[in-house]
């Protein structure tokens, strides 16, 4: 059996999907047919809005060569990470998915303005980059050169525990990453957007 790789969420048929619990997060009981003809059921989980479900956000100071990451309370493992500026697209009230990471940067890094890039490859589902194996969620990775202070910083969630950590040198970065001290999608982003300013010289 040769497997190919499948970012485009077809990679087995969707048989039948029923939602076993609904809160702020979503339960799914996912019935799949692979091409052999085994039948599965999994659990899967997520958010029940459309895709992309979210975006994560790298910021980079291209005269400094430092980023702004945040150290922020994840509570399914109760511990306190390091995490890129990140936050839900929600289509009732972000004109578009940029909009919605820029609305987080000011939320959570305390940031506005700066160049934006978007870093999802072109051959890619428009709809983002998987979370997790068993999750439903998408995410879309950006990076933002040179952002500013904000003055008028849009307000945080109520539930939201975060320090802002400045001038992070990438060294310092790869550290916490190799020390597993980031959360995934950041880790993903990181990666991206480092190789990004490293193909174009920022680095």
């Amino acid at each position: 059996m040769s497997l190919s790789i499948d970012t485009k969420g077809t990679a087995a048929k969707i048989v039948n999907e029923t939602v076993l619990h609904k809160r702020y997060i979503t339960v799914w009981n996912r019935t799949t047919q692979f091409e052999d003809g085994r039948v599965i059921d999994w659990d899967v989980v997520g958010h029940d809005t459309p895709y992309p479900t979210f975006v994560v956000v790298f910021t980079f100071d291209t005269k400094k060569k430092t980023t702004c990451i945040l150290k922020e309370y994840a509570q399914g493992t109760n511990e306190i990470k390091y995490t890129c500026v990140a936050g839900s697209y929600d289509q009732r009230k972000h004109q578009s998915v940029l909009e919605a990471a820029q609305h987080e940067l000011s939320e959570e890094a305390r940031l506005k303005g700066g160049e934006w890039i978007n870093l999802l490859p072109a051959n890619h589902s428009p709809d983002g980059i998987s979370e997790l194996k068993w999750g439903k969620n998408r995410f879309i990775p950006y990076l933002c050169l040179d952002p500013i202070e904000d003055e008028n910083p849009l307000e945080r969630d109520a539930e939201e525990y975060i320090q802002v950590v400045k001038g992070v040198i990438i060294d310092h970065l790869e550290s916490f990453i190799t020390q597993g001290e980031m959360m995934l999608p950041s880790v993903q982003t990181s990666w991206m957007a480092l190789s990004y300013l490293r193909k174009n010289n920022f680095l």
